[in-house]
Parts: structure tokens; C-alpha cells; sequence
């Protein structure tokens, strides 16, 4: 299981929110670059960088930023690889980050709503779309979860295994940002529906038994964020944990 740093962007600056409310800053980030360049001198080798304001206005806005932050990470190490989502609804959006240096775009609201761009992107970008499915009260949510699908998460993540997708992150919304633990139970069903792509946990990562329990429950991958941010878990920390894998203690 590989450890996924996130950096959330908003107001041309790095933050984390508290369950996805804008209004609701759970920690900033005062050096962003330097921070991210001690988690790769550490040993972290993947980057989560979510455009929250691009996620709400439906196309990216701070692409130059993450572009910088990608940048001073491969600095340090040039095999860090960095996903990117938020705001990414056309080609075009999609072709601009990954040609910003991006190794994965991530398509969310787009991947729901307009299947036609789905299958464009993955026919052009094969290996290098993924899709963020994330996850409110038992449905998807939408637009910089602002609003919620009626569809269901599992019977979604089937359909973008058959797909293609190269990656798919499951956030719970409502533990995003709080170090409340990760839901469990939802991507142990999800791992079940989706054997065969790469399945990325995030939401509510805050100890090292949380790693544990995602690592049991055969996940590829975890975005830790606050805890990372705030000092509630030292890189160092996190790394051990990942690389003990269930065996954490």
C-alpha cells in the first residue's frame, strides 16, 4: 500500500477543509514547497493535489500552483509521481494538467455526468485517468460536493473498473479532514466490486492503526492529509506504518 500525501488548493493558497465546507479550514499550509519537499527527503514517492476551487467553478484554477508544488517535489526526487483533480470537465482541462506534469488526471464530477468525456479521456489517456468517487450520506457527491447523485458508489465504481480507469480514490466526505478514521466498511465493498484497479482510500486518515486497518482491508493506497499537515502524524510515522503494512502494530 503506498502512502498518498494530500494538499488541498484554495484562494491561490494550500489548505485542508473540515468535511468539504469551504468555510471550514482545518489547516494551512504556510510553505507548501517546503513542506512538501521534507515528505519526499523522508520517502514519500505520491502526491494527491485537489483543485478545491476548481472543483466548484467547474474548471481549474489553480493548475499553476499545483504545477509548482509537482515540481519542487520532483526536485528532491524525479520518480515522485502526482495526481491532480478539481474542475476537470473537458479534453481540454484534462490535456492542460496532464501536459503541466501531471501522472494522473482525476476526473470526479465529470466522470458521473458526462460519460462521453470519460471514455474520450481514457481512449486518448490510456494509464492516466483515474476518477474520484466521492462519497456523502451514501451517494456521490458533486461540483465540489456541493450537491449529491443519485446513483449508487459501488454499482459506479463497477462501471468505471469496466471502463478502464487506471485509479479510483474513494473519499468519505463526512470524515474528510477530521482524523475520525476511514470508512472501512464502504472500501472493503468497493474492494470486493473492483478486484482489479487500483483502489485509493481517503478520508479521515489520522493514526497509524488507521493504516493498519486500510492495509487489511486491501486497499493500494492512502491519502493522508491533516494528520500530515497539522503534526498529528510524522511522515516518518506514516511511511513505517505503510511499509509494515498489516502489520502495524
Amino acid at each position: 500500500m503506498d502512502l498518498i500525501a494530500a494538499i488541498d488548493l484554495l484562494d491561490g493558497a494550500a489548505v485542508r477543509l473540515v468535511r468539504g465546507d469551504y468555510a471550514r479550514r482545518a489547516a494551512s499550509v504556510a510553505d507548501p514547497v517546503e513542506t512538501i519537499r521534507g515528505w519526499v527527503r523522508a520517502g514519500l514517492r505520491w502526491l494527491h493535489l485537489v483543485d478545491l476551487a476548481g472543483a466548484r467553478s467547474g474548471r481549474p484554477v489553480h493548475l499553476d500552483l499545483a504545477a509548482s508544488l509537482a515540481g519542487a517535489a520532483r526536485e528532491v526526487d524525479a520518480a515522485v509521481r502526482v495526481e491532480f483533480g478539481g474542475g476537470l470537465r473537458d479534453t481540454d482541462a484534462v490535456a492542460t494538467a496532464l501536459d503541466a506534469g501531471m501522472d494522473l488526471a482525476l476526473l470526479g464530477t465529470a466522470a458521473v455526468t458526462d460519460p462521453d468525456l470519460l471514455a474520450r479521456s481514457l481512449e486518448r489517456w490510456p494509464g492516466r485517468i483515474g476518477v474520484s468517487i466521492d462519497v456523502r450520506d451514501g451517494r456521490p457527491a458533486l461540483d465540489g460536493w456541493t450537491r449529491s447523485a443519485d446513483a449508487d458508489p459501488v454499482a459506479l465504481a463497477q462501471g468505471l473498473a469496466s471502463a478502464g480507469v487506471a485509479q479510483i480514490v474513494v473519499t468519505d466526505v463526512q470524515r474528510d479532514g477530521t482524523r475520525s478514521g476511514p470508512n472501512v466498511g464502504l472500501l472493503s465493498r468497493m474492494r470486493r466490486a473492483v478486484p482489479d484497479v487500483r483502489l485509493v482510500a481517503a478520508g479521515g486518515v489520522g493514526s497509524r492503526d488507521d493504516l493498519r486497518r486500510l492495509a487489511a482491508a486491501g486497499v493500494d493506497g492512502a491519502v493522508v492529509g491533516l494528520a500530515l499537515v497539522d503534526g498529528t502524524m510524522s511522515i516518518e510515522e506514516a511511511l513505517a506504518a505503510v511499509a509494515a503494512g498489516a502489520g502495524v502494530a
